[in-house]
């Protein structure tokens, strides 16, 4: 039988790609996309002549240009070869002799790819319906756009993104192929104003020209796009008051318009065709003034507002948007109390109101959001109590007035991974259910609170856990023995919020040659919500998306912890930043941190920590911030070589009994406990002369006693010299004696 078509997309194959694939000469149709497939790619694949389509997207594999060749694929329509591992450099040129081709996807994703278009010049015979080539280094340092697209006339989705492409907007692009429905520009260096084409274009329904250098929009380009879908024009140089041509984009559903340097009130962004939008972005400029007091959206689903300057309460008539899901205007000047009516949103899924000036309580309504996913009331003057905890992810309530004890949810195991109570008034004890109401807790800080007593050993089961804060409390006992036990399960991979509740649209849905295309399909908002406070290098750093992968730490400071350090601690390998200051701790320093190979900051200073310095430690070479300062350390510091040549005197301050460079101390000069040598010789010069008195002393009393009285009783000027001689001596055998006696005493 003659094979004609294989289809084996997304069925999780794990492995190299076979070579007898290479033997299927009749295959017209190879999909292998969206498996795990690695390796390199077999160049053999260029010679299946009859091949029309040839899908390897979204796998492992490893496809090396100019090495592996598609140019004797004369009947090839389709070919995709994108989110795989592409190296080297390929020519389009060599797909000129592909006159059937239709659609190339050459997504990039390695700086070891890189495309041109005009070096040789590309002269495809094939009109292109659709091309991808984002992240792809297209035309290197000459950043032009391809010139072979001049003579392109039947595409309809074009995406040349995030290769740093130079010159004015290329409103060509949309002039030259009247059946163009998706352009992305995105990540680029166009400048100049937005041209649009001369004549009306019914077809575009996606233009995303964001992150260039855009400035000036035409006043007419809702006419010019009537059917106009998704708008992002974000992270431009538009400036002055908000585009009315906005107001009048009725077929509008997405619109980004953020991080320029719009300046005009709130309400002029809110009314006309806006009412009837979806998804509205306005972040990053200076809108100001309150929200209009008969606001209605009743479409709107994604609302993002934040850093600007707008004033005023949060309107009730938010809660007239049945279908929120996402509300942002953290990072304003926002007032008031929280609208109860906000907490009735059954579809809410993501509330931001983030450093305002609001006021009051939470409302107990808060426990009936069921579809909430991420809740952000930091940096605001809001108190009381937290009255429930309902099963979110990301929970953010950081300097506030709020007080009351830890909440716990009912009912326990939610799917909570981020806790952020840091700079309330919350007090009591860390719960001992701890690990069973957040079986899946991966950030939880408390730091700047009131909490006491013992840190329980139910903490040791928070196997997710990576990033712990307990600072500025009043915790005391000692450090769980069985703690290394934490942060064992976790991959360091889960800080990426993806799904449609999000807010920055990056995932792009391309349609086949054959597919039907519905714009409400294939969005992916990716939103990268998530920001944690934590404080290592000695400075406060905040950290979100993919950082938080990477950052994790314990942080025990300013309590009053005592006892020993943990061996065990030794064994969490996985820690970036270690802080046990200001508590009670004594005993050595364990040498078992020398294990922690990624540690970047460790501060063990003001404790009561002696012995010497583990020389173990110098083992550390990711080490950034180090002290020990004001504990009872002696012996030699860790020196000066490699890494610990940054840290200075203030590493080591506070024990005097701390020798070695970066300290002014040298250790051959430093005194110890052991005697030294010149006192012992002393010692055995001063036994010698014991010997010596005491012998002298009894021959002088058996001898000289008799002459003594001879004289005495004869001369009187020698008696008196006599007993002034023996007066003297006497004096001198008391003192001897005396020393003596308790040398004597002190061995015993």
């Amino acid at each position: 039988m003659k094979l004609d078509s294989l289809d084996l997309r997304s069925n999780s194959i794990n492995g190299r790609l076979p070579l007898d694939i290479c033997n299927m000469e009749n295959l017209e149709e190879l999909y292998l996309n969206d498996n795990f497939l690695f390796g390199e790619s077999p160049p053999c694949i260029g010679n299946l002549t009859s091949l029309r389509i040839l899908d390897l997207s979204n796998n492992l594999l490893t496809l090396r240009f100019p090495f592996l060749s598609f140019a004797n694929l004369k009947s090839l329509t389709k070919l995709s070869l994108s989110k795989n591992n592409l190296e080297g450099v390929l020519s389009l040129s060599s797909f000129s002799n592909n006159s059937q081709l239709k659609s190339l996807d050459l997504s990039g994703n390695s700086k070891r790819f890189h495309v041109q278009t005009e070096s040789p010049i590309t002269n495809l015979s094939a009109q292109l319906h659709v091309l991808v080539l984002p992240n792809c280094h297209l035309n290197g340092k000459s950043s032009i756009v391809p010139s072979f697209l001049l003579y392109q006339h039947a595409l309809r989705i074009i995406d040349i993104s995030n290769n740093n492409l130079r010159g004015y907007f290329p409103s060509w692009l949309i002039e030259n192929n009247i059946n163009l429905s998706f352009l992305y520009l995105r990540g680029n260096s166009f400048r100049g104003p937005l041209a649009l084409p001369l004549k009306v274009h019914n077809t575009l329904l996606w233009l995303d020209a964001s992150c260039n250098r855009l400035r000036n929009l035409p006043m007419d380009i809702n006419s010019t796009f009537p059917n106009l879908f998704h708008l992002n024009l974000s992270r431009n140089n538009f400036h002055g008051f908000y585009p009315s041509a906005f107001r009048y984009m009725s077929s509008l559903s997405l619109l980004d318009f953020s991080y320029n340097n719009i300046t005009d009130n709130i309400g002029a962004a809110l009314v006309g065709a806006m009412s009837h939008i979806s998804v509205l972005i306005l972040s990053g400029n200076s809108f100001y003034g309150s929200f209009p007091r008969h606001l209605i959206l009743p479409f709107i689903n994604h609302l993002v507002l934040n850093d600007n300057n707008i004033t005023g309460n949060i309107p009730e008539n938010f809660c007239q948007s049945l279908q929120l899901t996402v509300l942002d205007v953290s990072s304003n000047k926002l007032t008031g109390s929280l609208p109860n009516c906000l907490f009735e949103l059954s579809d809410l899924a993501v509330l931001n109101l983030r450093e305002n000036y609001l006021v009051g309580s939470i409302p107990s309504g808060f426990c009936h959001l069921i579809q909430l996913v991420f809740l952000d009331v930091s940096r605001n003057n809001l108190s009381g109590p937290l009255q429930c905890l309902p099963n979110l992810q990301y929970l953010h309530l950081s300097e506030n007035r709020l007080n009351g004890t830890f909440p716990i949810p009912l009912p326990s195991g939610t799917d909570t991974c981020t806790i952020d109570l840091r700079g309330n008034q919350f007090s009591g004890i860390i719960p001992s259910v701890i690990s069973k109401a957040f079986t899946g807790l991966k950030v939880l800080l408390l730091g700047g609170n009131m909490f006491e007593g013992v840190i329980p050993n139910d903490v040791c089961h928070l196997r997710n856990l990576r990033l712990l804060d307990l600072s500025s409390n009043k915790f005391s006992g000692k450090i769980p023995s069985c703690l290394s036990r934490m942060g064992l399960d976790d991959d360091l991979n889960y800080f990426e919020y993806t799904d449609e509740n999000s807010t920055s649209l990056v995932t792009k849905y391309f349609p086949g040659e054959d597919d039907v295309f519905d714009a409400s399909e294939g969005i992916d908002f990716v939103y990268e919500l998530d920001q944690e406070v934590f404080t290592t290098k000695s400075r406060q750093g905040y950290y979100m998306g993919n950082i938080l992968n990477y950052m994790s730490g314990l942080d025990f400071s300013s309590n009053q912890l005592e006892g020993n350090i943990p061996e065990n601690i030794g064994r969490m390998q996985w820690l970036r930043a270690l802080n046990l200051s200001n508590n009670l701790f004594s005993g050595p320093i364990p040498k078992s941190l020398s294990n922690l190979s990624n540690l970047e900051s460790l501060d063990l200073s003001h404790n009561s920590l002696g012995g010497q310095i583990p020389p173990e430690l110098q083992a550390l070479q990711s080490l950034e911030v180090f002290s020990v300062a004001y504990n009872n350390l002696s012996g030699p510091t860790l020196g000066t070589k490699d890494q610990f040549i940054t840290f200075g005197q203030s590493s080591y301050e506070g024990n005097p009994y701390l020798c070695g460079p970066p300290l002014q101390k040298s250790c051959s000069a430093m005194p110890t406990q052991s005697i030294p040598q010149h006192e012992q010789d002393d010692d055995g010069d001063d036994q010698a002369g014991d010997v010596v008195l005491i012998c002298g002393s009894a021959l002088f009393y058996v001898i000289g006693l008799w002459t003594s009285l001879a004289v005495l009783y004869f001369k009187r000027t020698w008696r008196d010299a006599l007993f002034l001689a023996v007066d003297r001596f006497s004096d001198l055998l008391m003192v001897r004696l005396s020393i003596l006696s308790k040398r004597i005493g002190s061995t015993n």
